[in-house]
């Protein structure tokens, strides 16, 4: 028979667990208001996260874009504006993930504020995933924009099916992850928040041209390289979001070289969705750890 202190422990563990979940929850909702307000009061974030994606959008759609019957395959100037618009407005997700949450961070450390957060009871998680949702919230604003934008200058999108949806919403939460986690890890290695900036708007610009424009034109990769957009987590995570998103066809149609996003083949197997997801995962526990063991196990901003 079960004594009545045995289920005086238990019930007073089960307490102590849901009042620690409660204060966890509380504290990554502070973080997450504060940080969203922090950086909606930002100019930079509304300038270089709203507007410059939807203006480069608008720029490559006047000038870059190939007339519609200079279009091979079975890709219409449509299709085309929707995987543009898709390719920036992940470029703009990462300009608030990666380069806005840097700043913020940076600026944090940089005025002491972590001298008084060290010294009360708060979670390091709690403020990487309050950070995390309020970078998430604001780079959703800034996708959907280009995405709207795109729309208004003829742009069109086509579900591949029912799976599409958790597949764009979930590369959306995991690129967003990969910017954060970049930007803790930047944040921490370089401890001036002028260096910060530069250089996080370097990763930005430099991982976008590198890959072909986030991967919507791997033709300008050497040829044996090309197999990098499948791989390279922005390019991964546009070319995913195409598929699912536009009628760009998956493959080179018969008879081309190439044609816009192919070759090489667009990624749609679920092993990319988890190759994205492993690069979540791993930025993700590093930029956790150094939240704990470098900002508040240690002596970060001083």
């Amino acid at each position: 028979m079960t004594s009545n202190s045995e289920h005086g422990q238990t019930d007073t563990a089960t307490l102590t667990a849901s009042s620690g979940i409660g204060r966890w929850l509380t504290q990554t909702k502070a973080f997450a208001l504060r940080n969203l307000r922090s950086m909606l009061r930002t100019k930079a974030t509304i300038i270089w996260g709203f507007g410059f994606p939807a203006f480069w959008y608008f720029l490559s759609s006047l000038i870059f874009l190939p007339d519609a019957e200079d279009i091979g395959g079975t890709a219409t100037l449509a299709d085309v504006k929707g995987s543009t618009a898709v390719s920036l407005g992940l470029f703009g997700v990462l300009t608030v993930t990666l380069v806005a949450f840097a700043g913020g961070l940076s600026a944090d450390l940089t005025a002491k504020r972590y001298r008084k957060l060290r010294s009360l009871p708060v979670a390091p998680s709690a403020d990487f995933a309050g950070r995390y949702l309020a970078g998430v919230a604001v780079a959703a604003v800034a996708y959907v924009l280009v995405l709207l934008v795109g729309l208004l200058d003829g742009a069109a999108y086509s579900l591949q099916g029912p799976g599409s949806i958790p597949v764009v919403a979930g590369t959306f939460l995991l690129f967003s992850l990969v910017g954060v986690s970049v930007a803790v890890l930047v944040t921490r290695l370089v401890e001036d928040s002028e260096l910060v900036v530069g250089i996080t708007n370097a990763i930005l610009l430099v991982s976008f041209f590198l890959t072909g424009y986030n991967g919507t034109t791997p033709s300008l990769l050497p040829e044996q390289s090309q197999w990098l957009v499948n791989v390279a987590p922005n390019s991964l995570a546009t070319r995913l979001q195409t598929w699912h998103l536009t009628d760009i066809p998956a493959t080179t149609p018969a008879g081309l070289k190439e044609a816009g996003l192919t070759p090489p083949e667009l990624p749609v197997s679920v092993a990319f969705v988890a190759l994205l997801a492993a690069w979540a995962l791993a930025f993700g526990v590093a930029a956790a750890y150094l939240m704990d063991s470098a900002v508040y196990s240690g002596e970060g901003g001083e």
